[in-house]
């Protein structure tokens, strides 16, 4: 069953508006919703339950669904295997238990079908391709993961004083930050103000956002 048309017998259990899957690099991907939350405020939902997900690995425990209960609506997380989560929007008075209990039962046919968009996302990209080499005329590919020793205590540093501000959950977050920075240009010492930027905006408070800033000044 395609990916849609899973989403779409989630939409119809009473009390939801709709569901999606989420990836914590690409956002929503698959999404058959009309979300009550802003695109900034669904893309940070998505990310607390991604990292909380994350975080239960890190203790070798298995969150199986998680609910986050806000004012007007509430959000239940189901993760799947490939590191994405299935989001579902749906009303304060509906029933929570029944919608997880009914996700988790289409959980496996989700990983299955979302291993088959890749697998046909990847087929398209490959179409005409008859070697690894890059087209003439592309510019080589950069390997902007690869930082030296001395990068490496940088990012050791800030993420200390990362979890000085915001505590256990600081290296799910600035794994997360850092696969975003790296995505924008070479892992080099000119740009850790750059990250030094996303981190103080991931805390939040701006009183231990400057003692972070204080703490890794040298570095940047």
């Amino acid at each position: 069953m395609a990916m849609q048309e899973l989403l779409k017998e989630i939409a119809a259990i009473p009390g939801v508006t709709g569901s999606c899957i989420f990836d914590r690099k690409k956002g929503p991907l698959c999404r058959d919703l009309d979300s009550p939350l802003s695109a900034e405020m669904f893309r940070d939902v998505g990310m607390h339950l991604v990292r909380l997900v994350q975080m239960g690995r890190m203790s070798d425990l298995s969150v199986r669904s998680s609910h986050f209960r806000f004012d007007r609506y509430t959000v239940v997380g189901i993760p799947l295997d490939n590191g994405m989560v299935l989001m579902t929007i749906c009303e304060n008075q509906a029933n929570c238990s029944l919608i997880a209990t009914t996700a988790g039962m289409l959980v496996t046919d989700m990983c299955e079908a979302s291993h088959g968009d890749d697998g046909a996302a990847a087929d398209d990209a490959g179409e005409g391709t008859t070697t690894g080499e890059p087209a003439a005329g592309e510019p080589e590919p950069v390997d902007s993961g690869a930082v030296d020793l001395e990068m490496e205590g940088y990012l050791r540093d800030m993420e200390k004083a990362l979890a000085g501000a915001i505590g256990p959950v600081a290296e799910v977050v600035m794994q997360d930050l850092l696969d975003r920075w790296r995505a924008g240009g070479p892992a080099i010492p000119a740009r850790l103000s750059e990250l030094a930027g996303m981190l103080a905006e991931e805390i939040g408070d701006e009183v231990l956002a400057a003692e972070f800033r204080s703490q890794i000044r040298d570095i940047i």
